[in-house]
């Protein structure tokens, strides 16, 4: 639980707040004047204050507090757009509105908690503490899928965790691998579907020069890149029977050979893959072997769609605004968000919220912005509803381009179902340069 300091210079609402957080398990004391920044970092994990304090405003504490690396969120008596922008831009993680949303200030206390983290945290802390908070939510379904994983992530069996795209399975691959005894070690991904199949079991476990025409030098495989740690499969339904069989082998035996080498090498890995394909389906039909699915499945973790779980979307819809820089969301823009659709799930409202972020010139998001992008099509899903972008937008004919092939490349995999394999076929390319064009389109957006 948090340590929280209360400023405020009425005393009523200290001790309301300072005894609400206490019901809620947090470590709360409230002053009536901020105190120096020396030492506070180390003493709290968050400081709640307030913008109006007598005669003296609460912006400059924040600037003090802010520079030695305390996290703020302050506390406004009224509505203000202006403060709330200047309170983020000086670096408060959130601005409450009195009375305080209870459920806006529990994310202000988890945002200023990883900061107090990732401060104290060297890499693998960071990506602890984003993997374990990043798609975990309020609901039922999530809190009992983190609860399975967590008990999962603590022995070395498979973990298959099967969903719809974009539900967040490989954040969740992530967190169990920092979770288990072989967090100090690489987490590596492999996208099955993006590996063709003639190069599969190079790209598994690597080969020697001249094993074949184009193998100019010897090349380590994703098993020697994970090796201490865990190689995660994503999309491993993807996979051709044959490299399968091989990968059944090498699971069992705990040894693969590089393609031209002499002797076998030791697998070291803890194997956490995920599909949104039903595998079992996949077996009845041939298309994948029942004994690795019992090895890859040894614990299996459904994670659900978002449709299923629409009480997570105003915790993960606020955190993703929090994590892009925004002044925040209103209370309507959080019921538009909640009533939308989401085919494209969990990554698709973090593409939403984005979006909004970036177009909101720094105020807080409302609903009419969000029902703005939505009719331009800009937060729209691929294919749904909307244009790729405003077609009565001035834009030159290169990015009005890459846009297009970009909106056709994502409405393909949908109709793939998220199989960038499956999708390479309708469109008659390659999918490892299917998946190359894709990153390439991204970055130059990005750019």
């Amino acid at each position: 639980m948090a340590r929280v300091l209360v400023v405020d210079d009425d005393e009523s609402y200290v001790a309301s707040m300072t005894g609400y957080l206490r019901l809620k398990g947090h470590e709360a004391v409230g002053v009536a004047e901020p105190p120096p920044a020396a030492g506070l970092a180390d003493e709290y994990d968050i400081v709640l204050l307030d913008i109006a304090l007598g005669d003296r405003s609460g912006f400059d504490a924040l600037d003090e507090y802010a520079a030695a690396g305390v996290p703020v969120a302050m506390v406004s008596g009224q509505a203000d757009a202006a403060n709330a922008v200047r309170a983020i831009k000086a670096g408060a993680v959130d601005v409450l509105e009195k009375p305080v949303d209870l459920g806006r200030l529990a994310i202000a206390i988890a945002m200023a908690e990883a900061k107090s983290a990732l401060s104290r945290s060297d890499k693998a802390g960071k990506d602890a503490w984003l993997a374990e908070h990043l798609y975990v939510g309020e609901s039922e379904a999530m809190k009992n899928l983190v609860a399975a994983a967590e008990k999962a992530a603590r022995t070395s069996l498979g973990v298959l965790f099967h969903g719809p795209s974009g539900s967040g399975k490989e954040p969740l691959a992530r967190w169990v691998h920092l979770r288990s005894p072989r967090c100090s070690g690489p987490f590596v991904a492999i996208n099955c579907a993006a590996v063709p199949s003639d190069l599969a079991e190079s790209e598994f476990f690597g080969h020697r020069r001249g094993s074949f025409t184009g193998a100019d030098r010897d090349r380590a495989g994703c098993f020697v890149e994970a090796a201490g740690g865990t190689l995660f499969l994503d999309e491993v339904g993807e996979l051709p029977l044959a490299m399968q069989a091989k990968l059944l082998r090498t699971i069992e035996t705990s040894e693969y050979r590089p393609v031209g080498a002499e002797a076998p090498m030791k697998a070291d890995v803890r194997i956490v893959s995920a599909t949104n394909r039903d595998l079992k389906a996949e077996v009845a039909a041939g298309g994948f072997r029942e004994d690795l699915l019992y090895r890859l499945a040894q614990v299996p973790l459904a994670v659900p769609p978002l449709s299923s779980r629409a009480a997570d979307v105003p915790g993960l819809a606020r955190f993703f605004a929090l994590r892009a820089g925004s002044a925040g969301l209103g209370d309507e823009a959080i019921a538009f968000l909640a009533r939308r659709d989401y085919p494209g799930n969990v990554r698709e409202l973090k593409s939403v919220v984005e979006r909004a972020v970036a177009l909101s010139s720094g105020a807080p998001i409302d609903a009419a912005l969000l029902e703005s992008l939505d009719a331009m099509g800009w937060s729209a899903p691929p294919g749904g509803r909307g244009a790729a972008f405003p077609l009565d937008e001035p834009l030159p004919l290169k990015e009005a381009k890459r846009r297009m092939e970009l909106a056709y490349i994502e409405r393909q995999i949908e109709l793939a179902g998220g199989s960038i394999g499956k999708a390479a076929e309708r469109l008659s390319v390659l999918p490892n340069n299917l998946s190359r064009r894709l990153g390439e389109l991204r970055a130059e957006g990005s750019a």
